[in-house]
């Protein structure tokens, strides 16, 4: 399996959690010729990070990729075996991508100070907040968010909520997260296999951030 990604990649990270908690063989590279480039998108069409290609067969956008991932490698699961327990891991990774996610992705142009908008900074931070506390309000953990062992579910969490801190940190408004959630991160970064695939995002994060 070629896994298509790049080290700063938040919806990469998401996906190497699933390929590191199920022990998946994979080569990781870089977009050929770029992101978003005429070489990369005459192999994945959509230009997008992550992907993944096994032979000729080639799949984009990581909640597809993960759900291709718990139905290829089932042990461990990563999905409840109940048909409402399923549903509630979809709605959360739905309501990660479509409504926690875009408020942290638009904290990356506030971190040079040149280019910040306190103001817009300030806004940014109450709608990211509302998201977080609805987040925590419907998770259950057990001690994941919604089970007894990781489930897709977590993984955008795992990313977005320590990049949510990080970023606004450096735009010098800093956040705090529920108790449940940061009770739960704090578990959920001592697990090995999360620390795999986390650590060296959280370097390259850590160094971008700095750059700026």
């Amino acid at each position: 399996m070629i896994f298509y990604a790049s080290a700063l990649s938040s919806y990469s990270a998401k996906v190497r959690i699933v390929l590191s908690v199920k022990g998946v063989a994979f080569e990781e590279i870089s977009p050929p010729g770029g992101y978003r480039s005429a070489d990369y998108r005459a192999i994945v069409p959509m230009g997008t990070l992550p992907a993944i290609r096994v032979g000729d067969w080639v799949l984009s956008e990581s909640e597809a990729i993960n759900e291709f991932l718990e139905e290829r490698y089932p042990v461990p699961a990563m999905m409840p075996a109940d048909l409402q327990s399923r549903a509630r891991v979809r709605f959360l990774c739905r309501f990660h991508d479509l409504y926690l996610e875009p408020r942290v992705r638009a904290l990356f142009a506030q971190v040079k100070s040149a280019q910040r908008d306190p103001s817009e900074v300030a806004a940014l931070r109450t709608a990211l907040l509302q998201r977080i506390d609805q987040l925590a309000s419907w998770v259950q953990p057990q001690p994941w968010l919604l089970t007894t062992q990781i489930s897709l579910a977590d993984c955008g969490p795992l990313v977005n909520l320590w990049l949510a801190g990080a970023l606004m940190r450096a735009c010098g408004q800093p956040i705090l997260l529920p108790p449940v959630l940061q009770n739960w991160l704090d578990m959920a970064n001592r697990d090995a296999a999360v620390a795999r695939a986390l650590d060296p995002w959280r370097a390259a994060t850590r160094e971008w951030i700095a750059a700026r």
